[in-house]
């Protein structure tokens, strides 16, 4: 491949990574403000902080059963609806279908479980404070280990499995060079967009919390997968 066909390509993962983050625009920045809102009520509101001490006491007590079933919620079935609201053209918003949107909530569920291990195996090795240090260490990790080397890679390939049918043998032949420019790193673009600044409010709450936030965030993330790798008819 020639090298300005490459820059070509980049530069297209690039505007399409920007356009799904823009199609978004309005639900993202209610969810950002959402979550600012929740981390500044837990600490200036005696009575916030008591509410949500009781939903992440809630939280460890069902623990990985919590994770899955919510986070199959918020990134399975909640982003179809929303999709309806903030994108009333039918010709740009993207269609989920009945099969669509169980693969969803199946592997979102997957994922809550996945996401909960991680934040467990965070509090474990970086500790549980909220101080600034712990913060940043943790989205560090997150964002420049987990992300890029599994969360999203993993991502591409789960969706670009469900485009190609579930076929097994399709998708490994679909795994190349093109791919990894018009798939995944627009999706590595979004994820930053979207996570760095959420996962350091997740980090700066109590680990009980963190999942409850980052559930948040996953109804906007599933919203911008939905924008890239759609197709435009029902599956």
């Amino acid at each position: 491949m020639r090298p300005s066909h490459s820059r070509a390509m980049v530069r297209a993962a690039i505007r399409r990574g920007l356009q799904a983050a823009k199609d978004n625009l309005r639900p993202g920045l209610a969810l950002w403000l959402v979550a600012v809102t929740v981390v500044t009520l837990y600490y200036a509101s005696p009575r916030a902080r008591t509410a949500l001490d009781a939903l992440a006491a809630f939280k460890q007590r069902w623990g990985y059963g919590f994770a899955v079933i919510s986070t199959a919620c918020w990134g399975g079935l909640v982003p179809p609806l929303l999709l309806r609201i903030s994108i009333r053209s039918p010709e740009r918003r993207p269609v989920l279908g009945g099969s669509t949107v169980a693969f969803l909530t199946l592997f979102w569920g997957y994922k809550g479980a996945e996401v909960n291990l991680l934040y467990e195996a965070l509090a474990e090795t970086v500790g549980t404070g909220t101080d600034i240090t712990t913060v940043l260490t943790k989205v560090a990790i997150d964002q420049l280990l987990y992300g890029p080397l599994w969360a999203v890679p993993s991502l591409a390939v789960a969706f670009l499995w469900k485009e190609q049918g579930y076929a097994l043998g399709r998708t490994l032949a679909a795994l190349d060079r093109r791919f990894f420019e018009t798939v995944a790193l627009p999706m590595l673009l979004a994820n930053w967009g979207v996570w760095i600044p959420t996962v350091a409010a997740i980090y700066a709450l109590p680990l009980g919390l963190q999942l409850p936030m980052q559930n948040l965030a996953l109804c906007l993330w599933s919203l911008m997968l939905a924008a890239m790798t759609s197709r435009t008819k029902t599956t």
